[in-house]
């Protein structure tokens, strides 16, 4: 007869129950086996429960992506920028479902899917089809855009142009407005104002300058306003450009004198006077004096030219100076002084002084 560890009597490779009742003998290794799965198969339940629930809340919420990320509707944007185009869907009213599964509950996932999405046109002008292919993927509405005039369409960038009392050139600009190239036609103008187009044609949708220059030093003095026509050759279009302007003349000669108005001829002695004579020409002009030039004619008839020199300004008043020498020959020598403004503008006063021999 055998003992158990405790000292009783028992078999060989076997002991008391954990229970502590005789009679029971039950390997310990089963009884923790038996928890353990009991305790897998409660988790194995609830997570399965849980996908449940969360699947169902999904299909309520709205269409499921490749992803596995419900989608949620459009909703117009509160504040929408003033320098857009913004287009405005339909809201879908949202189930029970939905509006459970946008509850701080359902965690990050739900809330991702219930933020309004606003739908914005860009106003750049893309292609129409383009614009439609967007919004179709989008689900949002399209602005539409106006077709091209069909044919050849021409317009004017602006119908009139002040150059007033400076300006001499300005630029306008052609646009060809429908399908076709459109040729531009330009109406008579005074020889003193020119209207060129930069190109003949214009092609849809291109720019071409229109060029209007103003030649102050031939237009005649005072107010200008002259009317050109700008037309399509070809089509429709066109405007009639009115373009007005102030000319204020040509530089007003206000003295031109030369002294002393008797010199000697060259070749004389100190004593018999002076071969030289100053000459002053005094202008007025309120653009302002480019240049002044003196041409003499000599006794003998061989001529020379002078650029005088600037003395006094003040205000638009102006003083030049220049020198003219005898020559071998006594006689007249006569002078012209040309007065020219800072537009081109000239202007013109003669005079003469008296080449007298050596004295005997």
């Amino acid at each position: 007869m055998t003992h158990d560890v405790a000292g009783g009597p028992g078999s060989a490779g076997r002991h008391r129950s954990p229970w502590g009742k005789p009679g029971r003998i039950l390997p310990i290794r089963w009884g923790r086996i038996i928890a353990v799965v009991v305790a897998l198969a409660l988790v194995v339940v609830s997570l399965v429960l849980i996908r449940g629930r969360l699947a169902g809340d999904g299909r309520a919420a709205g269409p499921v992506h490749r992803s596995g990320v419900p989608t949620a509707p459009f909703a117009p944007s509160a504040q929408r920028p003033s320098d857009v185009l913004t287009a405005t869907t339909a809201t879908h009213r949202p189930s029970s479902t939905a509006a459970a599964s946008s509850t701080p509950a359902v965690g990050s996932a739900a809330a991702t899917t219930t933020a309004p999405a606003p739908a914005i046109v860009s106003p750049s002008g893309a292609p129409t089809g383009v614009r439609s292919r967007a919004a179709g993927r989008s689900g949002a509405a399209v602005v539409p855009i106006a077709p091209r005039p069909t044919g050849s369409v021409l317009a004017v960038s602006a119908t009139t142009v002040d150059l007033g009392p400076v300006d001499s050139v300005w630029r306008l600009d052609l646009r060809g407005e429908g399908t076709a190239p459109v040729d531009v036609a330009v109406g008579a103008s005074p020889s003193w104002l020119a209207v060129v187009p930069d190109r003949p044609r214009v092609n849809p949708g291109a720019d071409v300058p229109l060029v209007i220059t103003l030649d102050r030093s031939v237009a005649p003095p005072g107010p200008v306003d002259v009317t050109v026509p700008v037309n399509a050759r070809n089509g429709v279009g066109g405007a009639d450009v009115r373009i007005t302007a102030s000319v204020d003349g040509p530089p007003r000669i206000q003295s031109v004198t030369a002294a002393p108005d008797r010199i000697v001829r060259a070749g004389c002695p100190p004593a018999a006077g002076v071969a030289r004579s100053t000459v002053t020409v005094t202008a007025l002009d309120e653009t302002g004096i480019f240049a002044v030039e003196l041409a003499a004619v000599l006794p003998g008839g061989r001529t020379t030219t002078e650029s005088l020199s600037l003395g006094q300004a003040t205000g638009d008043r102006s003083t030049w100076t220049g020198t003219l020498a005898s020559t071998q020959d006594p006689g007249t020598i006569n002078y012209t002084a040309t007065v020219t403004d800072l537009e081109g503008r000239r202007s013109q006063s003669s005079g003469s002084l008296v080449v007298l021999p050596c004295p005997s």
